[in-house]
């Protein structure tokens, strides 16, 4: 596969970059929004165990772009909560796996739930013409997505 540069096709990255300014504005005014009252932070760790499934503390450190030190007291918070299960690492019984469970799966939906009734009215006037496209355009992202390594 050969790398495009920025340069070669100005209109990919001027499209990644309203992508990602989108996202984060998106993001941070709906969690504004939100009123479930549950710490963000933990949502966020939340929701990189379900995507990635089980981590070593030191590579949920590197996906989050944490330090390990933050990781560690993200999942001690979220394992006294009984968010998450941990257990001894097969493969080197120093470290520790962490993975999510059903009640922090159950979290995880209450708390997007949440995000979505409260932003749902800000989008009511939407035709359902308009939603079908979002939907689909949504849709194609997610794919492309699972076939790009962003970690």
């Amino acid at each position: 596969m050969s790398v495009t540069s920025s340069t070669d096709r100005p209109e990919l990255r001027d499209l990644i970059v309203d992508l990602v300014t989108s996202s984060a504005r998106f993001t941070r005014q709906a969690t504004a929004l939100a009123a479930d009252g549950r710490p963000k932070a933990l949502t966020r760790a939340l929701s990189l165990l379900d995507e990635h499934g089980e981590l070593r503390v030191s590579e949920f450190a590197r996906i989050d772009r944490c330090s390990q030190p933050s990781a560690t007291a993200v999942v001690r918070k979220l394992h006294a909560l009984g968010l998450v299960d941990r257990t001894t690492d097969p493969d080197d019984s120093r470290a520790v796996l962490v993975a999510i469970n059903d009640a922090g799966r159950q979290w995880l939906t209450e708390s997007r739930n949440s995000i979505g009734d409260a932003l749902a009215p800000r989008f009511a006037h939407l035709e359902p013409e308009q939603i079908r496209r979002l939907t689909e355009g949504l849709q194609e992202l997610r794919d492309v997505l699972k076939t790009t390594d962003l970690n």
